[in-house]
């Protein structure tokens, strides 16, 4: 695996917590990747990874999302390394949950919170070839101030007829403006769908998260191999004995 160096070319605010932070790769024309893969920041002790958030036919630069995690000493670290660096080590490209090409059947993208930035890569790798199968993007979220790229989820569905943005919150009591879908986004889905036996699903999100959308989904029909996470790599489970 490679490693780069790269400098942080700018950092901006999304909402109050989360940052878009942007890498520049101008001097490094080896690093090449797929929609839907991941890098990781490299420090001497441990290594943070970070879905990368823009296409591939932008690759002088990597795009990265940072959200703070209350109480969480890796968070600390990465927060305060971005804060005090301009050059950072970075390894990459990592993952198998990626796309690189259009797919053949209808698409499911489920995201759960910061992991909009995965699908944002694929969405932003399809878009430009045109939406020929439809694409569906759930975006789970706790509150409705998480749906930091919600303009540019309704830019999406809104000039593609064939794209369609459905947000969630979990929490509906922590927003009460929303009208929207409520509960988990996995569920979203299920009411939604009737049979999965024909459909492409990639999921960014918890193990928890992860394998309980699996087993649902598989109870509707959807072949096993037709669901994409880095989950079944990163955290594989058991084999029952």
């Amino acid at each position: 695996m490679k490693s780069f160096r790269c400098t942080i070319s700018s950092i901006e605010n999304y909402n109050k917590d989360t940052r878009k932070v942007l890498l520049d790769l101008k001097n490094e024309e080896n690093f090449k990747f797929f929609a839907g893969q991941y890098i990781q920041i490299l420090t001497p002790h441990k290594k943070f990874p970070f879905s990368i958030a823009n296409a591939p036919n932008y690759s002088s630069h990597i795009e990265l999302h940072v959200r703070p995690t209350p109480g969480s000493e890796d968070s600390e670290i990465i927060e305060s390394i971005i804060n005090s660096s301009r050059d950072l080590q970075i390894e990459g490209p990592l993952g198998d949950c990626y796309m690189e090409e259009k797919p053949d059947k209808p698409l499911i993208l489920i995201a759960a919170s910061t992991g909009i930035t995965q699908m944002k890569s694929i969405i932003e790798f399809l878009e430009p070839q045109g939406f020929t199968k439809s694409t569906y993007l759930y975006w789970g979220v706790v509150s409705v101030e998480d749906l930091y790229l919600e303009k540019l989820c309704k830019a999406w569905d809104n000039l593609n007829s064939n794209f369609h943005y459905i947000p969630v919150v979990s929490e509906p009591s922590t927003s009460k403006q929303w009208e929207g879908r409520t509960g988990l986004v996995g569920k979203a889905v299920l009411k939604d769908f009737e049979d999965l036996s024909d459909i492409e699903v990639y999921v960014s999100g918890s193990a928890g998260m992860v394998y309980a959308t699996l087993d649902a989904f598989l109870e509707k029909g959807m072949p096993k191999t037709n669901m994409h996470s880095d989950i079944f790599s990163l955290v594989p489970r058991e084999k029952k004995r």
